[in-house]
């Protein structure tokens, strides 16, 4: 390996480890306050390469894992990276309308989830298989392992609230944790039951819908089995019943599991001060005295009561969001922090519950001196000396992943003054000078009068330190409800079919500025508040929404949403609106007309008789709404297969043909129809003459180059052969061979048809090979019947009416369109071997006869210039 390779590798993994760090940063510091500002920076940084974008991946998962209470932060920030990252796959295939367009974020985030699920149990049941009882270390390890397990199921729960991962892969994994495994007993069950109670619990609300109702019901059904075994832990049981019990009662969770997710710390101080009336007071006005400097060593005794039973949530409320070990979900908040107590919004909070005492230098000069003349500052040093090697010691014992986390750099540490906590939100907060604490025994008593000449020692600096306070930040509006949105979308609406001023609609929606994810439901409004009004106002509201393509507010992934979301709402919305089928097929045919989505867009969601018959309805409008031939190749480029838009009952060409017919659709198969009219007019005449004028007139010169057209061609012909050979009051023998007169009739009526054939084979090697797929078709049909594929491929040759460049091009076509391949190849193998070699000989033959002609010819030359030089 070169040298300059080796430094190119070092350098890129410098980079690499930079931006992952710098990306782990980012998510240390993620809370819902600076969530948009956090995104951003993210995003700006840029994700250049594909290795990156998995290993931003790879933390993201890490961090849901580890803290599943804010698995829904991370899925919102997984929601965002997968619309705005960059896609390095290229351009996506088509996928199923209604889905988020698979890109190379959304590809490795489900490979990544999809890897913890498989392996969800390995890290537990390593530690449960073993037969000694577990040391503490592992019982911790063992702890994180089972967070981590239901934390990916959480995280799988909130991205699939968010459309992020597809209903199917949630059902899948139900499944999955439902089934019961072989060789695995009930008992030991008891972690895959947990999982699926948890992620019921996230996205049971979503999955529990008309279509998938079925399924649900035999999931809880299941559920409900296992509920009553006596086998599974009582836990597990428990777990079940609280699952089952939860749907029952319509997916509302109970006041202890509601809004458990993230929230900003003014939620929690306001959340504190209406539960728990805990506050924290405002700063006193100078010179003011009271009792609650005369009480406790050091703490006032109020503080110290609301301190002590609450623990953690004390400490929340008396220091900045930002001095645990690293900030944002993961921050750990404990008494082993090195920076504990120095963000404190009020100095009377320094130290562990007034335990230890504040500086001398906080006194200020005389405080010092009377500290001294008290005996008091060894008490200090003594007090402080004792708690310090107290932490130092139970920080030994502490995990090695904690004691990691303490070790903070300086720069991590904020040095910026907390501000108070003011139970006013109108009161604004004053720079007040900073209040020293002055121990009770060196307070004069309240009746005594200081000597003359004595300052009263009051604690207060004469020369408080300047506090720049930064402006108040501007809170951003937060972005409206769902609710909301769905009222202002009926307003803008009614305004606009009232009006028909589309630029003001489109401005007003806009205006609302709704989050992508809103978006189906909104235009879900638009066609279904237009469902009951005139025709013109329908066509109003299909130009809104094609007019919100345009301007990039909406999409056709987006239209494709809100038009199956309004499907599935079919069965009620018939009652008052019976032909809302056939509304809902204008609005498709004019999404189609612009552009908005295309044929074959519609039709995958509709497949296999989905809401049939609307498909049709929608191209019965297409035909009224341009023309024919316009529809016709449309359809024709869309490839669409019209037996799987049928219902599994009526997937057949005559059934097709039939509701074709009815609908008034058959001129887009004009095939179809041929198929069985030109075995008639075979059989009524099968003159060459005949037959050839009947097809010039009936069907167009554009499809007498067509494939399909050929191999109806050739399909009649060999069915009116097969008739005349072998009538039908006979049974034919597919074992044994034709007598001769049956193969003297069967090559003179080919050789009848020899001229229509010769006529639109010609000098087109690819219909000569769809004429052969006929009659390999045929053959199959028929179950082979003995001889007669390679009698065929002779005749064929003999009367050139294939050529030797057909057979051996159909020869080596591996399509599995047409059946029976196989076989045909294993009966006409070994002559197609033969032709090859005939081929190849005839092209040496002409080869060498040419090389003697021009030999001769140079010999000739030779011979007459010797003449004229002997001359």
């Amino acid at each position: 390996m070169s040298q300059a390779l080796v430094v190119h590798n070092y350098i890129f993994l410098a980079v690499m480890c930079f931006f992952l760090f710098f990306f782990l940063s980012i998510l240390n510091k993620l809370t819902p306050e600076k969530f948009d500002k956090l995104c951003l920076e993210l995003l700006n940084v840029g994700v250049e390469s594909k290795l990156i974008l998995k290993g931003v991946i790879l933390l993201i998962v890490d961090k849901a894992l580890e803290e599943p209470k804010y698995s829904s932060l991370y899925a919102q920030l997984c929601l965002r990276l997968a619309e705005d990252a960059p896609n390095f796959d290229g351009p996506a295939a088509e996928g199923q309308p209604g889905q988020k367009q698979s890109t190379t974020f959304r590809r490795l985030l489900i490979s990544k989830l999809q890897d913890e699920f498989e392996n969800r149990t390995r890290n537990v049941d390593i530690y449960d298989k073993r037969d000694n009882p577990l040391l503490p270390e592992e019982e911790e390890q063992r702890a994180i392992a089972k967070i981590k397990m239901l934390g990916n199921i959480k995280f799988i729960g909130e991205l699939g609230k968010l459309d992020l991962i597809h209903e199917s892969i949630l059902h899948k994994c139900i499944k999955t944790l439902l089934e019961k495994k072989k060789r695995v007993q009930l008992k030991d069950m008891g972690e895959d039951l947990e999982c699926l109670c948890q992620i019921m619990r996230t996205v049971g609300p979503r999955l529990d819908h008309e279509r998938a109702k079925s399924l649900m019901d035999q999931y809880f059904a299941r559920m409900c089995s296992l509920m009553l075994s006596k086998e599974l832990p009582a836990r597990i049981r428990f777990l079940l019943q609280d699952t089952v019990e939860l749907r029952e009662h319509n997916w509302v969770p109970r006041k202890a599991f509601l809004d458990n997710g993230p929230k900003t710390i003014n939620q929690i101080r306001q959340d504190a001060v209406k539960d728990l009336g805990v506050f924290i007071p405002a700063p006193m006005a100078q010179g003011m005295r009271s009792d609650f400097f005369l009480e406790g060593p050091f703490m006032p005794p109020r503080i110290k009561l609301d301190r002590d039973p609450l623990g953690g949530l004390a400490d929340m409320f008396g220091q900045m969001p930002g001095s645990g070990i690293g900030t944002g979900p993961g921050v750990i908040q404990d008494r082993f922090s090195p920076t504990m107590g120095r963000h404190r919004s009020n100095q009377l909070f320094n130290g562990h519950g007034g335990h230890i005492l504040p500086p001398q230098s906080q006194f200020g000069e005389m405080g010092g001196k009377f500290m001294k003349s008290q005996g008091l500052s060894q008490l200090y040093h003594n007090q402080s000396q004792g708690l310090l090697s107290q932490l130092q010691g139970q920080s030994k014992d502490m995990p090695p992943r904690f004691s990691k986390k303490g070790q903070l750099n300086a720069d991590e540490i904020s040095l910026r003054p907390a501000q108070s906590f003011l139970m006013n939100k109108n009161q604004v907060p004053k720079l007040q000078p900073q209040i020293t604490m002055i121990p009770p025994s060196a307070q004069p008593p309240r009746t005594q009068t200081p000597p003359l000449g004595q300052t009263p020692q009051l604690g207060l600096k004469t020369n408080p330190p300047l506090i720049q306070e930064k402006p108040a930040k501007i809170s951003k509006k937060p972005p409206p409800s769902k609710e909301e949105l769905l009222k202002l979308t009926e307003a803008v609406v009614t305004e606009y079919l009232n009006s028909g001023n589309a630029n003001d609609a489109v401005n007003g929606v806009r205006e609302m500025r709704a989050p992508k994810h809103f978006l189906p439901e909104m235009l879900s409004k638009v066609i279904i508040q237009s469902l009951d009004r005139t025709d013109e106002d329908k066509e109003k509201a299909s130009s809104l929404i094609s007019l919100l393509k345009q301007e990039g507010i909406a999409t056709s992934d987006n239209f494709m949403q809100a038009f199956l979301n309004v499907l599935d709402q079919c069965p009620k919305l018939e009652v008052d609106i019976p032909l809302v089928k056939s509304y809902l097929a204008q609005f498709a045919a004019r999404a189609i007309i612009s552009e908005l989505v295309s044929i074959s867009e519609l039709a995958q969601p509709l497949e296999s008789g989905t809401h049939f018959p609307l498909f049709l309805l929608c191209l019965q409008q297409l035909a009224k709404l341009q023309d024919r031939e316009w529809l016709t190749e449309l359809f024709q480029q869309s490839k669409v297969n019209m037996q799987k838009m049928l219902p599994e009952i009526d997937q057949n060409k005559d059934r097709m043909l039939e509701i074709l017919e009815g609908k008034g659709l058959s001129f887009l198969f004009p095939l179809l129809k041929l198929e069985k009219e030109l075995l008639k007019q075979i059989k009524l005449d099968p003159s060459p003459q005949t037959i050839y004028k009947w097809i010039k007139d009936n069907i167009s010169p554009k499809l007498h180059v067509d494939k399909g057209f050929v191999n109806i061609l050739m399909t009649s012909f060999l069915q009116y052969i097969s008739s005349e050979v072998n009538p039908p009051s006979e049974e034919p023998d597919t074992s044994s061979a034709p007598s001769k007169e049956q193969l003297e009739q069967e090559k003179q009526l080919l050789l009848s048809f020899k001229p229509v054939m010769q006529k639109f084979l010609h000098d087109h090697v690819d219909l000569q090979v769809s004429a052969l797929y006929a009659l390999q078709v045929h053959c199959n049909n028929n179950n082979f019947p003995k001889g007669m594929l390679l009698r065929f491929f002779v005749h064929f040759y003999d009367m050139e009416i294939i050529e030797e460049e057909a057979f051996l091009a159909w020869k080596e076509d591996i399509t599995q369109e047409f059946p029976g391949k196989g076989k045909a190849l294993f009966q006409v193998n070994q002559w197609l071997t033969w032709l090859e070699t005939s081929v190849e000989g005839k092209q040496a033959s002409r080869t060498k006869s040419r090389h003697r002609i021009t030999s001769g010819t140079d010999t000739s030359r030779e011979e007459n210039k010797m003449q004229q030089i002997q001359m």
